[in-house]
């Protein structure tokens, strides 16, 4: 024992240091090892699993249960409760009388749900690039330009993101309001053509032709014409109150960004153009790609502004995605056989999994084709 302590502290002690004997003598008698095996014992299994376990239980209350009550619901006819055992109904409903159905004329036609989907499409279409790009763009003048006063810019624009709501719906309902409202107002002292807005269905690519001059355009259906006129007002209001968000965030990126690189570029000549094209935009994509994930996934989910602008337009009291259904996103659409129907909650819930796999189809997509183009620094 004594010649296999010495041996292994020998070359601890190359350098003169006292310690290793006591290392080498823990080591030759096990102390080490059962040192090792308690401290195993107290930072893996069950002991790790309790500094988890409460965030653990959060989530899986309020993020992995309703997931499977949801499925649950969806296999029911539902009220207030469970009513009958349907099975797979709410299901073949869905996906065959709620994508294509017969019209008046006994001709096929867009069910409520591609209906819904193709809303929903355009508003998201509407929203998501245009506020990413504004962001991009308000974010670099407030970090290239602007030295004093960033923090209240910064403050202001992050604003009416923090803000409630449906109190900016209330007002952005009372500016576009057709009769009072003082956009319409605004238009109409510099002589432009004025609209109903909120309460128009018609596709505003249409207005704006009709208004141009351009008539017989009853060959383009509205539902492949853009987004109405009402749901122009709603993506207005999102893009308005999300842009303070992102630019907050594009800020934050673009304060990481070292300043040697941007002064090398100055220095070798690279003007403005070319400084955010070959320096800031790619070492920004990270922050996009996250913006791109997190406003598309907001825009499928969005419920608070097409509920409140439109709730008074609907073609029933109190209905939402008005008018005529013009408005009506899939959230609103779920809201409203939860809410608005008779016995179609189980229907609602077989809905609510078909936006659930979509959102998750369109997250796997977006990390497929943009993940492999962001450089991480």
């Amino acid at each position: 024992m004594v010649v296999r302590v010495e041996i292994l502290a020998r070359p601890l002690c190359k350098d003169g240091c006292e310690w290793s004997v006591g290392v080498a003598g823990q080591l030759a008698s096990g102390q080490w090892l059962n040192r090792f095996r308690r401290n195993a014992r107290r930072t893996s299994g069950f002991a790790g699993l309790l500094y988890v376990l409460p965030a653990l239980i959060i989530l899986i209350i309020f993020e992995v249960w309703p997931i499977f009550f949801n499925l649950w619901i969806s296999l029911w006819r539902w009220d207030v409760g469970p009513i009958r055992f349907v099975g797979l109904e709410n299901f073949r409903r869905l996906f065959v009388d709620g994508f294509i159905t017969l019209d008046y004329n006994n001709e096929l036609a867009a069910g409520e749900v591609t209906r819904t989907l193709l809303v929903t499409v355009y508003y998201a279409i509407g929203r998501v690039p245009v506020t990413i790009f504004l962001a991009f763009i308000l974010a670099f003048l407030l970090f290239m330009w602007v030295r004093r006063g960033r923090t209240v810019l910064r403050t202001a624009y992050f604003l009416p993101y923090v803000t409630n709501s449906a109190a900016i719906a209330l007002v952005f309902g009372f500016m576009f309001d057709a009769r009072i409202g003082i956009i319409n107002a605004l238009f109409d002292r510099v002589g432009l053509t004025t609209f109903t807005w909120l309460e128009d269905p018609l596709p505003f690519a249409k207005r704006v032709l009709f208004a141009l001059g351009v008539e017989n355009l009853d060959f383009w259906p509205n539902l492949a014409a853009g987004p109405s006129t009402a749901m122009i007002v709603i993506i207005v209001y999102s893009i308005w109150t999300s842009l303070g968000y992102n630019i907050v965030i594009y800020l934050a990126g673009l304060t990481s960004i070292p300043k040697e690189v941007l002064e090398a570029a100055q220095i070798d000549g690279a003007d403005t153009a070319a400084i955010v094209r070959r320096i800031i935009w790619p070492l920004v994509a990270p922050v996009t790609f996250f913006l791109l994930i997190a406003n598309t996934i907001g825009a499928f989910q969005a419920f608070d502004p097409i509920y409140v602008l439109t709730r008074r337009t609907g073609m029933g009291r109190g209905e939402a995605g008005g008018p005529l259904d013009s408005t009506l996103t899939i959230t609103v659409y779920i809201f409203r056989n939860i809410y608005e129907r008779a016995n179609a909650v189980g229907y609602a819930a077989a809905v609510a999994f078909l936006l659930f796999f979509i959102v998750l189809g369109l997250t796997i997509v977006q990390f497929r084709l943009f993940s492999n183009r962001v450089h991480y620094q």
